[in-house]
């Protein structure tokens, strides 16, 4: 029963690992770097600096959106992208 037990803990524990492998992007911006590279690639994707805010406006699918970089526990470390379409007309 030990050997059966450990085997599916070890199979279990090598898909866990498999499965991270794989980096989130956005626009074919690996969304792993740090925040600041994360806003210099973006900008270079078109994206403007809007003073005074923490987003970054920009279009994507057609829509004015809002990119907001989160990092993880306030780290460097950029986590994920949250995108809020705009609109307001400007």
């Amino acid at each position: 029963m030990k050997k059966v037990l450990c085997s599916f803990f070890m199979a279990l524990l090598a898909v866990v690992m498999f499965a991270q492998k794989d980096v989130t992007t956005f626009l074919g911006i690996p969304v792993d770097g740090t925040k600041s590279e994360m806003k210099k690639k973006l900008i270079s994707k078109g994206f403007e600096v809007v003073p005074g805010q923490e987003f970054l406006k920009g279009e994507f699918n057609g829509y004015d959106v809002h990119v907001y970089i989160a990092t993880n526990n306030n780290l460097k470390s950029a986590s994920n992208l949250n995108g809020n379409l705009n609109c307001s007309k400007e």
